[in-house]
């Protein structure tokens, strides 16, 4: 029937058909992670065992048979690096979510705090800054009028320039 080199050819062929659509399997969430840098609908538990089960199958492929299983170790090992990379990117958007909702927290309790000052206090820091309000335009008044006197001085100047 078939000779054994079209056996091995056979197996050979399929292993590699199976290894390119293992490695591409991942391929495309990866790359919309890349692209979105959103996690929030991936199951972290999702692609720990997806790591796990890439680790296990690579082990295997490599390490326990006596003929190694090249297809079967490069496809997982693909799945190994795709599937953590994702898991990075999950652990840190969850990181990034804390920290952004510990200063939410902060945030909230500042505007109770401030909730919290009466109506004297904040009056008293409306008058304050009133205060300083018009201190400037005293100050941007002053300047208006020094550069009313150069701009006088330099009339003259051009003046006894043109004599």
């Amino acid at each position: 029937m078939f000779m054994a080199s079209e056996v091995n050819l056979a197996e050979t062929i399929l292993g590699w058909i199976g290894f390119a659509t293992s490695f591409s399997m991942l391929l495309p969430q990866v790359i919309k992670v890349c692209i979105t840098k959103n996690t929030k609908a991936l199951s972290p538990i999702m692609f720990f065992l997806t790591f796990l089960n890439a680790c296990i199958w690579t082990s295997y492929a490599l390490l326990a048979k006596s003929e190694k299983d090249w297809q079967v170790g490069c496809a997982n090992l693909a799945a190994m690096v795709a599937s953590l990379f994702i898991l990075i990117f999950i652990i840190v958007n969850k990181v990034k979510d804390k920290i952004t909702l510990n200063r939410l927290k902060k945030d909230k309790k500042l505007n109770e705090s401030l909730d919290e000052m009466s109506v004297v206090e904040i009056k008293n820091e409306n008058e304050l800054l009133s205060e300083e309000i018009i201190n400037m335009q005293k100050e941007i008044e002053k300047l208006e009028e020094n550069v009313e006197v150069l701009e006088e001085q330099v009339e003259i100047l051009e003046e006894k320039i043109e004599d």
